[in-house]
């Protein structure tokens, strides 16, 4: 298993809503840095991979207790969930046709309304 592949797999044990917004930036600045570690020397590219594999591991942990812990009205501890919001270009009706179709039901296609 490559560097990359455990710093990948060690950074699925922060909550989903970290993952989502960071994950890809962290690994990329992972590989980067590892990469140019290796140029240095290998006692260099150890000491970093030690000092970033805890520094995942107590982020992690530190990232689910706030989570747990802090009031859910505190924004900046509860990141949106990706999964639910509405994809860009796609209109809310489509998105939502159960909340909709009890307010607008004439407002949505055909396809989207059970006529049976």
């Amino acid at each position: 298993m490559n560097l990359e592949r455990a710093y990948g797999t060690l950074l699925r044990l922060y909550p989903y809503d970290f993952k989502a917004l960071f994950a890809l930036d962290m690994l990329s600045s992972f590989e980067q840095e590892s990469a140019e570690r290796r140029r240095q020397s290998r006692l260099a590219l150890q000491h970093f991979v030690v000092r970033e594999f805890f520094g995942v591991l107590i982020g992690a942990g530190e990232e689910w207790i706030a989570k747990v812990t802090t009031d859910r009205w505190v924004r900046g501890r509860y990141l949106p969930d990706l999964r639910m919001m509405r994809p860009p270009g796609v209109r809310r009706e489509l998105w939502f046709p159960r909340t909709c179709l009890k307010t607008t039901p004439a407002s949505l296609p055909d396809e989207v309304i059970d006529r049976s």
